[in-house]
């Protein structure tokens, strides 16, 4: 099934539900939202509606270090999106976190230390090709998400994760032309999961023209 979704909500909650079959929760890149919140989504999103969630921020900017600091915000995403019912978390890294040795090595680690009870986890690294992730987390149960237009997709499993950032960064919008493009490339995908995930300014618009396109 695919699943178009923007990461957070560019318009408000309640009309949301009626646009898009999922969401990548954003907010928990600087904090856990409250279980009042987590309850109000539970109950007015629809039903087979989708939820994934977004890592804190600092778990990436630390280089996937094994501290206690990120064992703590590890624990806390876990716990959020065990209550969510989040189909996955999503693990991001700035652009600067690059491919050496030393980051290979500190990403393998990161990943062998993580616990058991989480959803699926995805790794999102900006300053990688996404074949060199998947190389990099071996044989580890692990998401790789890719741009489908810049980047050769990943081995093809199961479950797939396509995160769309914009034509030239967050500031841009897709052009009708790159939409279909998109649309293309993700109903060619035989996966029994499927998301694809618009991030840039222009989100909403975007999303729900791929959609348009996908359910025609």
């Amino acid at each position: 099934m695919l699943f178009v979704a923007c990461s957070g909500f560019p318009v408000p909650v309640s009309r949301y539900w009626g646009l898009f079959s999922a969401v990548e929760i954003s907010d928990t890149e600087l904090g856990i939202p409250g279980a009042g919140t987590v309850r109000r989504w539970l109950r007015e999103s629809p039903d087979g509606f989708a939820f994934t969630a977004l890592a804190p921020k600092e778990i990436g900017e630390s280089g996937f270090r094994r501290t206690n600091e990120n064992k703590e915000l590890v624990e806390a995403i876990g716990d959020f999106a065990s209550t969510l019912g989040a189909r996955a978390v999503v693990f991001q890294a700035p652009e600067e976190f690059d491919a050496t040795k030393g980051n290979k090595t500190a990403l393998k680690s990161f990943l062998g230390w993580l616990p058991d009870g989480l959803p699926r986890v995805v790794i999102d690294l900006p300053g990688w090709k996404p074949v060199d992730v998947a190389k990099a987390v071996g044989k580890r149960d692990v998401i790789v998400a890719y741009d489908p237009l810049l980047d050769e997709a990943p081995p093809a499993g199961d479950f797939v994760y396509a995160r769309l950032p914009g034509p030239a960064g967050h500031r841009s919008r897709y052009d009708e032309e790159s939409v279909e493009q998109i649309a293309e490339h993700m109903q060619a995908i035989e996966a029994e999961t499927v998301f694809c995930v618009f991030r840039n300014i222009d989100m909403q618009a975007n999303g729900s023209a791929l959609r348009e396109i996908v359910e025609k």
